[in-house]
């Protein structure tokens, strides 16, 4: 069977992390290679926090490119001659395209907005040549579930998170999700569960990825888990 590539995403703590540890469990790790975001130390991060109009631009433009990098590296791997060698899964919990997201929420100046899709391009055309995950999971919550997950985490990241904050981030993500196109999504409503703090329901998630990892969706699927 040939291999599959699936990318987790979804917003601030809605359980990327805690799902690729779930599935590394339930396949492997000789089996299931996980990639995980580790983005650089952003020079201009805690600029942002004590001035995000003037630093918004700079901050996300640091991001994108580390993103990036991360993603180029991930290719080479994709790539290697053995890829297909017996049955092995690939996932990663982030996607380059997510940039725009949080550029759309974070950057105000119109004349900063525009040269940021300028860079934007350039890198998205290089990407074009790059293997598309044949199916992308979006963890989808609602804005009280993630602040209160937001509230328990409590890092110094997190001090300026409101829930009109995550409002506006949630909208921004169905709205990119929803109409993504480069991979089928399997858009999965975990607001009602706590998977996190109480492993037990991610039998049903992992269930359910697995199903698309047998037989990848042909379109937007959306799964409402109880």
């Amino acid at each position: 069977m040939n291999s599959v590539f699936f990318a987790i995403e979804g917003p601030i703590c809605v359980g990327k992390s805690a799902l690729l540890d779930a599935l590394e469990k339930e396949y492997g790790k000789q089996t299931l290679h996980s990639f995980r975001e580790e983005l650089e130390q952003n020079p201009f991060l805690d600029k942002f926090y004590d001035d995000r109009r003037k630093f918004a631009f700079q901050t996300q433009i640091a991001f994108m490119l580390s993103r990036y990098k991360q993603c180029e590296d991930l290719q080479k791997i994709l790539k290697q001659p053995d890829m297909f060698a017996g049955r092995k899964l690939y996932a990663t919990d982030f996607i380059f395209e997510k940039n725009d997201i949080f550029a759309e929420l974070t950057i105000e100046d119109e004349q900063e907005w525009k040269l940021y899709q300028k860079i934007r391009d350039i890198l998205q055309e290089s990407t074009k040549k790059f293997i598309k995950p044949n199916f992308v999971v979006y963890l989808r919550a609602g804005e009280d579930t993630l602040f209160r997950r937001v509230q328990v985490r409590l890092r110094q990241t997190d001090r300026s998170i409101t829930k009109d904050y995550l409002s506006k981030l949630i909208a921004l993500y169905d709205r990119y999700f929803f109409h993504y196109k480069a991979s089928p999504v399997l858009i999965i409503d975990v607001n009602d569960i706590d998977f996190v703090n109480e492993p037990s329901p991610v039998s049903s998630i992992i269930s359910s990825i697995k199903k698309a990892i047998d037989i990848p969706p042909s379109q937007n699927t959306y799964i409402k888990l109880e």
